[in-house]
This record gives C-alpha cells, sequence and structure tokens, in this order.
C-alpha cells in the first residue's frame, strides 16, 4: 500500500510539472508568437498622419490660406443693385429731419395743408457704388497681418508634429524597452522553473530538505507574477502606441533588431550642440506669434489714418403723380420710369476722436509684443538648460553602458557556478537565489541603461534639430 500511494503521489507531481510548463508556454505566447513587427520610423510617420491633433493644425492652415484670399479681396468696391415698388400716400412738410434708418423719404413741393388719403403707384430702381481706394497702407497692413497668422498657424503644426513626434519616440523607447524587460523576466522564469524542477528530484530521492522545495516553488511564484506584471506594462504601452499610430491590431511588437546600430551609429549621426538653434519648431511658433503681434500693431496704426473713397450712385424712378398733380388711374400708371439722375463724388473720411482709440490700442499691442518677446527667450532658456542637462547626462550614461557589460557577464558566471556548487552539495538554495537576483538585476540594468542612453540621444537629436537623422537608425 505505502508503495501504491507513493507511485500515486508521482505520478500527480509528474502531471503537476506538466502543466506548469504548459501554462509557461501559454504566459510566453505573447513574445515566440508570429507578431506583426512596428518599428520607429513607422511608428512615428503614423502617427504624424493619423493624429487627429496634427489633422486640425493642417485645417487651420488651409482656414489661414483662405483667410489671406478674403483679406486680398477686401480691396474690391461694393457695387449694389436695387429695384423697389411702391404704393402709398403723398404728403410732405418742409423742415429738416434725421431719417434713424427708417424714416421712408416723401420727397416733392406737395405743402397742401389738406391730408390726402389717395394712392400713388411709383418705382425706382438704384445702383450705388462705393469703393475705398486709397487708406493710406491699411489694406497691405491687412494683408501683413494676415500672412503673420498663416505663419503662425504652420508654425503651430510644426511645434505639435515635433512634440508628437518626441512623445512617439519617447513612447516607442519605453515599450521597447518594457518588450526587453519581459523577454528578461521570462528567461527568469525560465531558470526559476529549471531549479525548482533540479530541487523537487533532489527532495524526492531525499537528497535535499524539503524546505529547499518550499522555497524554490515561492521563488517560482514570485518569477512568475513579475513576468506577469512585466507583460501588464508592455501591453499598456503596446494600447498606447497603437491610439497614436491609428492601427488596430493587437498582434504588434517593437522592433529590437536596430538597438545596437542605433546605439552604435546614433552618436556618430547626431552632432552634438551646446544651444538649440534658432529655428527650432519650439521655438519658431514663439517668433511668428511675436511677428503676428508686431503686425496687428501695425494694422492697427494704420486702421484710424484718414480714408479716401468713392462713391456713386445712378437712379431711375417715375411717380404716378403728374405735373399738375393729377393722381394715377392704374397702379400700372405708376411702373414705367420716366426720370434717371446720377451722383458721383470723391469722400475723405477721418474721426479725429479716434486718436483716442489708436493710442490705447496701440499701447495694448505693445506690451503684448514684449509679453511674446519673454515668452520665447523664455524658451529658448529653457530649451538650452535642457540641452546642456542631456549633454551632461549622456556623457555619464556611456560610461555605464561600457561597465554593465563587465557586471552581466561575472553575474552570469556567478549564477551558473552556484548553481553547479548546489547540485554537488557544496552550498545552500540561498546562495543560488543570490545570484539569480544579482543576474536579474545585471540584465535589468543593462535594458534600462541602454533605453536612457537611447533617449538622451533622440533628446539630444530633437534639441539640436537632428530628430530625422536619429529615426534614421530605425527605418528598414
Amino acid at each position: 500500500m505505502p508503495v501504491l500511494l507513493f507511485l500515486m503521489n508521482k505520478n500527480i507531481s509528474r502531471r503537476f510539472n506538466a502543466l506548469q510548463r504548459l501554462m509557461l508556454i501559454i504566459c510566453c505566447v505573447p513574445i515566440i508568437g508570429n507578431a506583426q513587427t512596428l518599428n520607429l520610423y513607422d511608428a512615428v510617420n503614423k502617427a504624424v498622419t493619423n493624429y487627429p491633433l496634427l489633422r486640425q493644425r493642417q485645417s487651420e492652415i488651409s482656414a489661414g490660406r483662405a483667410h489671406v484670399n478674403t483679406v486680398n479681396g477686401s480691396r474690391l468696391p461694393s457695387l449694389l443693385l436695387m429695384d423697389q415698388i411702391n404704393i402709398g400716400t403723398n404728403n410732405s412738410l418742409q423742415g429738416s429731419y434725421l431719417t434713424f434708418g427708417m424714416i421712408p423719404s416723401t420727397p416733392g413741393t406737395n405743402n397742401s395743408p389738406i391730408q390726402n388719403n389717395s394712392l400713388n403707384p411709383n418705382n425706382e430702381a438704384v445702383s450705388f457704388l462705393q469703393w475705398e481706394f486709397y487708406n493710406f497702407g491699411y489694406y497691405r497692413a491687412q494683408q501683413r497681418e494676415a500672412r503673420a497668422q498663416l505663419a503662425v498657424n504652420e508654425a503651430n503644426f510644426s511645434s505639435d508634429k515635433y512634440l508628437v513626434t518626441e512623445n512617439i519616440i519617447s513612447l516607442y523607447l519605453d515599450w521597447l524597452k518594457k518588450f526587453r524587460l519581459l523577454q528578461i523576466q521570462n528567461e527568469n522564469l525560465q531558470r526559476a522553473r529549471v531549479i525548482l524542477t533540479a530541487i523537487r528530484a533532489t527532495v524526492n530521492s531525499g537528497l535535499k530538505p524539503g524546505v529547499d522545495s518550499s522555497t524554490a516553488s515561492a521563488a517560482f511564484s514570485d518569477a512568475r507574477i513579475a513576468y506577469l506584471q512585466a507583460l501588464d506594462e508592455y501591453n499598456y504601452d503596446k494600447i498606447t502606441i497603437l491610439s497614436y499610430t491609428g492601427l488596430n491590431t493587437n498582434n504588434l511588437m517593437p522592433d529590437s533588431s536596430f538597438i545596437t546600430a542605433a546605439l552604435l551609429q546614433g552618436p556618430a549621426q547626431v552632432v552634438p550642440a551646446d544651444s538649440v538653434p534658432a529655428v527650432h519648431p519650439l521655438l519658431n511658433v514663439y517668433e511668428k506669434q511675436y511677428e503676428q503681434q508686431i503686425a496687428d500693431n501695425n494694422t492697427i496704426s494704420k486702421k484710424y489714418l484718414p480714408k479716401l473713397g468713392l462713391d456713386g450712385v445712378t437712379w431711375l424712378r417715375n411717380s404716378g403723380i403728374s405735373y399738375s398733380g393729377v393722381y394715377p388711374q392704374s397702379i400700372a400708371d405708376g411702373l414705367p420710369y420716366s426720370k434717371y439722375n446720377y451722383l458721383f463724388g470723391v469722400t475723405l473720411s477721418y474721426n479725429l476722436f479716434d486718436l483716442k482709440h489708436r493710442h490705447d490700442q496701440l499701447i495694448e499691442g505693445r506690451y503684448a509684443a514684449e509679453a511674446k518677446q519673454s515668452a520665447m527667450q523664455t524658451q529658448q532658456l529653457n530649451l538650452n538648460k535642457m540641452m546642456q542637462q542631456a549633454n551632461s547626462t549622456y556623457a555619464t550614461t556611456l560610461e555605464k553602458l561600457k561597465e554593465i557589460p563587465v557586471q552581466l557577464f561575472s553575474a552570469k558566471q556567478a549564477y551558473g557556478q552556484q548553481v553547479a556548487l548546489y547540485k554537488s552539495g557544496l552550498n545552500t538554495l540561498i546562495d543560488v537565489t543570490n545570484a539569480q537576483y544579482v543576474l536579474l538585476q545585471a540584465e535589468t540594468n543593462y535594458v534600462i541603461t541602454q533605453d536612457e542612453l537611447l533617449q538622451l540621444l533622440y533628446i539630444r537629436a530633437g534639441l539640436g534639430g537632428q530628430l530625422d537623422n536619429f529615426l534614421q537608425n530605425f527605418k528598414r
């Protein structure tokens, strides 16, 4: 009976180990599956094409171009054509009054004290021309302001495109780091499984105490939890990448084959710079806003200058009342035009009280221009500080990356030696676990330091205006 129980327990143990291996294979599917590879160059291009904010900026540029055309058309004169057929009474009085824009005109010399309620049909057609042909540069100022606003829209697009590109690069590199850390956790899980399998065999044979099996089982569970946590972080970044790029496939993984090329060739392609160039997109948008404010101030200075205009009007008119004062017999008698007139004149208009408005608005515009100029200088200081910090950190990170391979090689050797000693009974499981932890930390530090160097490379490239050169390392 004890022999039978022993065989049954041994069979259950084998099945349990087989189930563990199956679960491990299932967990590793995201890594070893036939996933679609997305490289950084394509990720950036897809984000720039599909991200709604950049499409909004492109529409604003189109609107700015349309506004330039609208302003260019403001030089055209106004030509108003009107015709009206009226019927009503005809009683006029002498004396002047303000029409308020709504009191109808009743011209004529009928000053009879008797109210006449007879109806008088009449007809009138008017052609009215109004053209402000000279306004001392106001038209040109409006055109310059419209072009300056278009330049701001274009600068906003370039700035947002740069920020989206930076964001995607940072996110992609973080996703790539999470992918490599996931692989490391998977390898660590494999090592924990091998140790657990070996210890269980020795414990079952009576060569090792049962506590080693429990300790190894706990270490295996800890490694699997760490793997699942790394998998969750990897998937979180993948979902964010999908939202930026507009891709709709979950079977996606980053391209890690260009890491070595990027680390080796990147520093050669990115020329170190001590300051941010003046044409940088994040500076150019402030400069264009400042120029737009200057153009707006110039428009205000021209807006309140005198204006020269050409006004002209022609009109045809008929009244059903005869020259002797006889009212018409039918409405048709008032329709045919009987007389016409025309009138042309050159006008000069200037509001003296506009001088106060002009003075106040120019002061407001001057302070607004000073604020935009200060904002541009502040941005330049911040970007230059970021450049200097990136240059300083890059040097120390590069030295760290040179040292970590030594640590990684030593950690691998130490782990192999500790496993061999444990199998020979010359050390304890704690020694093996410690060596395994040191190896895991060395592998993790290597990936993290490589990611830090890549992040610094793209930051320096972006601030130095060489982001395209950096992206070439990830282009297939």
